[in-house]
């Protein structure tokens, strides 16, 4: 199959085509980059949250709606960049794939390249998993001090992110599986379960906090 053109940030398409090429039955956009997206859409909905907030704010509050805003659009960019960054490193797996297996030389130069694929592979979804939690404690805070008239939409966006988090780490159970045992492995397995245990805390709080305020409201 054609190379990708690598400078075709999924971002620069519309949504139809979007859906359209998820949906076609080609390796990408896969699990991986969609559940970026939708963790890109979940921090989108925190940062509309503070933004509408953050206008007429009491003076005191000002500051910390304003720092929350700042690290919610930081990591709406980093979340942003993951998305492209699984095409990429799914293209060179792909690549790495269609390298010749005739002479034993041969095969182990393909074997050696589609494990470093994999582990590329297994880091991206791995460091976008890292700051959807983050962006899941964020959400938490504006949970409690957003305008009632966005609450709703804050929420949704926590649901965005906890679904996206187990999404995400779909992909990296996916590229474990296909990847030689050794350290490397079991370091990126501990790291799995690591973010799997704290996300999985950090969920739970948020959904606490969004129960709490919704009974306030």
């Amino acid at each position: 199959m054609p190379n990708r053109d690598l400078s075709d940030s999924l971002w620069s398409w519309t949504l139809a085509d979007f859906r359209d090429r998820t949906a076609a039955g080609s390796p990408t956009p896969g699990g991986g980059a969609v559940a970026s997206v939708c963790a890109t859409l979940g921090v989108g909905l925190m940062v509309l949250g503070l933004e509408v907030t953050l206008r007429g704010a009491a003076p005191e509050a000002v500051d910390s709606l304003s720092s929350l805003l700042r690290s919610s659009r930081e990591l709406l960019d980093r979340q942003s960049a993951y998305a492209d960054r699984d095409l990429v490193v799914f293209d060179e797996y792909m690549r790495a794939r269609t390298l010749p297996q005739g002479s034993d030389a041969e095969k182990t130069a393909r074997r050696e390249r589609l494990q470093r694929a994999l582990v590329v592979a297994t880091e991206v979804p791995l460091a976008a998993g890292r700051d959807i939690v983050s962006a899941i404690g964020l959400s938490r805070q504006v949970v409690e001090i957003c305008k009632p008239h966005v609450f709703g939409d804050v929420a949704a966006g926590t649901d965005l992110l906890a679904g996206s988090l187990t999404a995400v780490l779909r992909s990296v159970d996916a590229n474990l599986r296909g990847m030689a045992g050794g350290p490397l492995k079991s370091h990126l397995q501990e790291e799995q379960a690591a973010l799997t245990e704290e996300g999985a805390r950090s969920v739970a709080a948020t959904q606490a906090a969004v129960e709490a305020r919704r009974q306030r409201l």
